[in-house]
């Protein structure tokens, strides 16, 4: 007979459900399982999804063979391994919002760009902490994070096409795309919601030309920094001391 204790994280970082396996012949240890617990608490709240139940043998296959709730699971018995996907999952990158801002507006890249600028100013400001951790640069038409540049420049003027394929049903009549879950589970999550909406509420309808041109204002970020063909990074010190010229 063998024991199975398995912890679940719906991870976004990587789309996929993750675990740690803690398999015993004997009881499970007590103390192995409250060393985990205490460690997933160290990186702030956090939900797992916890399941204990006995199989015929030590293998993870095992277990998938016992229920197929498993099945799409990827497990690993290395401790270090979980914790340290569990606190990446707390960090959000500029993805993360791209998507949280797609799902809720329909916009061109050069919208979208402006948008990403506003939101990660809006939350500097309120926490004095980086939203996500792509730096932000100056381009000929504004603040630009670089790797959605090229990413998304293929899509020209035209809107993004992009669809949420996952939703998470709340209640019988609340659903929400992923990638918001995603964002609001993270550190400082509801603030960071937050100042997107907020962006969104005033920004979201402003046409990308009227947006180029605010941030372009005198005094402001970019107006500091920009140089021709040098695409300089923007530091959020520049930002706390000159986003007010461009609000």
């Amino acid at each position: 007979m063998a024991f199975h204790f398995v912890a679940i994280l719906s991870d976004y970082v990587v789309g996929q459900r993750i675990g740690w396996h803690y398999a015993s012949e004997d009881k499970l240890d007590k103390g192995i399982i409250s060393d985990f617990m205490r460690r997933v608490e160290a990186c702030g709240q956090t939900t797992l999804g916890i399941h204990k139940l006995s199989t015929e043998s030590l293998e993870w296959s095992s277990v998938i063979e016992k229920d197929s709730f498993f099945e799409d699971v990827f497990v690993t018995e290395d401790m270090d391994v979980i914790i340290r996907q569990i606190s990446a999952s707390k960090e959000l990158s500029v993805y993360d919002v791209v998507k949280f801002i797609l799902s809720i507006k329909s916009v061109t890249h050069l919208k979208l760009q402006k948008l990403l600028y506003y939101a990660y100013a809006e939350y500097l400001l309120k926490t004095g902490r980086k939203l996500f951790y792509e730096p932000i640069v100056a381009f000929k038409y504004g603040p630009v994070v670089e790797e959605v540049f090229h990413t998304q420049r293929h899509n020209g003027s035209s809107v993004i096409d992009y669809k949420e394929d996952e939703k998470f049903i709340l209640s019988t009549d609340v659903t929400l795309p992923a990638s918001v879950v995603r964002v609001i589970s993270s550190d400082n999550g509801v603030i960071a919601t937050e100042c997107i909406v907020d962006v969104l509420l005033r920004y979201g309808d402003v046409d990308a030309r009227d947006l180029v041109a605010k941030t372009h204002q005198a005094g402001g970020p970019w107006d500091m920094i920009y140089k021709e063909g040098m695409n300089y990074i923007i530091t959020d010190e520049i930002i706390k001391s000159r986003h007010q010229f461009v609000v």
